[in-house]
Order: C-alpha cells, then structure tokens, then sequence
C-alpha cells in the first residue's frame, strides 16, 4: 500500500523506502551495543558479552581510587575488603551464594594504595554486572535497549511487557545504549542535572529512530506534474505523522498542503491516478 494525493497538475505519492540507511551509520550521540543470536543489532563492537562490555567500559571511566573505594567503603553487592593482621595484608574477598562462604580474590599489600592499577583490574574482574553497570553509570549515562521480536521487531529504552502482545516470552534486555559524561560536555558545555536529562533524551531520540528503521517505519515520495515524475526523495525515517512534516520541507510550496489529503491505495493503483483526465472530467461536469 500507498498514500497518494492529488492537485491538479500534481499527484503525490508517499511510500516505503525499502533501501532506508541504517541509522546507525549517521553520526550518532550515543554508542548502542547488543547482542542477539540471530539479528545483527546496535552498532559494531567486540565485546563478547554484556559483563565484558561493563568491565571494558569501567576499566576505561574509572580511576583506581574510585573503585578501590567503592568496595572500600561498602557499597558493593559481592565484594569486601578485610585486613588480615597475620599477613598484614588487604584481601578482597567474593561470596558464593550456592557455597554460602567467601573467598579469597586478591590480596594487597598493607597500607591500600588507591592508586594501584593491578587491584583496580582484580576487583573490576571479580565484580559482577550489578556493581559494574552502578560504577559505569558514575561516568556515563546508560539506558537498557528491550528488543520485541513478534512479526516484526521493535527496539526501545523501557520494557516492552505489558504494552505488547505476548511481550513476556517475545522481548528482553539485548544491551544498552550509552554516551559518556566525557560526550556529555562537549555537547552541553558541562554536566549537570539538567544537561544529564538532555543527554538521556537524546538517546532516545536515536533509539527512537532505530526502532522505526527496524520497523520498516521508513519512507520516500515521488511528485508527478502532468503525469510525469518531476522529482522525488527518499530517507525519511520515523512515524508517518512526524515525517510529513519533514517531507513539506521538500516540497513545491503550492504541494505541501497536499500532505493532509492523503489516502491508502494500492501500489500500482498510482497508474489510475496519473492516467486520469481531470480536465475531461470537469467539462463532463
């Protein structure tokens, strides 16, 4: 099917855009990195699974005193420190929950040095995704990326269950969609609050753009004059109502009205509407 609207000379007609460019490839804000057994999704990385991708990314965020403290002090989920006076040295120590117990990871030399890149690489390596994805957000803005896979597929920051048909076993978590705060500067001058709030809506934006590209929400015109195309453009992602609005930018200015008078054909039903006579049809009026 097709939208096609008529003003005499003019016939226009909307369309999908079957060679649409990814948008992936334009220059993007954020990094999208996903993993799926069938689909090629996100952009291109070589991180092998998700904990490896957050320990990549808090390995290249975060400095040795702020993860050495984060465990530290407390905060972690798996990991502590406890001084062993015998050997007068700082072991870090993981708790199994099948064996109930913990165990010894690494052990440093006493006092702590915050500085220690070998105990930052232990501790980052002896983590598990909770606390790496808590440490990556300090330096990062980071959104989960849920995949719908049911006829179609659909990509978005929030879950897809309970707003999609069947979306408890045809969706889940396939990676995550970032940008650093480093970026965030660049961009706004300085990371604040608000600017934080601007970076993470331009995430979705661009996921939004995705989702549509995956959806085969991607379109193109072609403008007939006396039956004959007179020009034509294509690349136009996005829901159909948004798009209009960027399409009247492409328009003659005595067309762009045409786009509220569109109607579902046919594909080949365009032929009728070139091959008709308007003005036969007005003098038999």
């Amino acid at each position: 099917m097709c939208l096609v609207a008529v003003k005499q000379p003019y016939v226009l007609q909307i369309l999908y855009d079957d060679a649409a460019e990814n948008p992936r490839e334009w220059d993007n804000f954020g990094r999208m990195i996903c993993w799926h057994s069938r689909y090629n999704l996100g952009d291109k990385h070589s991180h092998s699974e998700p904990r490896v991708f957050l320990q990549d990314l808090v390995r290249e965020s975060m400095k040795p005193i702020d993860i050495i403290s984060y465990v530290k002090d407390g905060h972690s989920d798996g990991l502590i420190f406890e001084h062993d006076k015998s050997r007068d040295v700082w072991r870090l120590q993981s708790y199994s929950g099948y064996f109930k117990k913990w165990y010894e990871e690494y052990a440093a030399e006493s006092p702590l040095d915050m500085d220690d890149e070998e105990l930052k690489d232990a501790i980052i390596e002896s983590m598990g995704k909770g606390d790496l994805l808590t440490l990556a957000r300090q330096k990062n803005c980071i959104l989960e990326l849920n995949l719908y896979d049911h006829s179609m597929l659909s990509m978005s920051t929030s879950s897809f269950i309970g707003r999609a048909h069947h979306a408890e076993w045809d969706s889940g978590q396939v990676g995550w969609v970032y940008v650093s705060h480093e970026d965030v500067k660049k961009e706004y001058g300085s990371v604040t609050p608000e600017t934080l709030v601007k970076a993470e809506n331009l995430l979705r934006a661009e996921v939004k753009a995705y989702d549509c590209y995956l959806s085969n929400q991607c379109y193109g015109f072609r403008l007939y004059k006396d039956g004959e195309e007179e020009d034509s453009c294509w690349g136009f992602i996005g829901y159909i109502s948004d798009i209009k609005k960027d399409m009247v930018r492409y328009l003659p200015e005595e067309c762009q009205n045409m786009l509220e008078d569109l109607e579902e054909v046919p594909d080949n039903g365009i032929d009728g509407y070139l091959n008709y006579d308007y003005e036969e049809m007005e003098v038999m009026a």
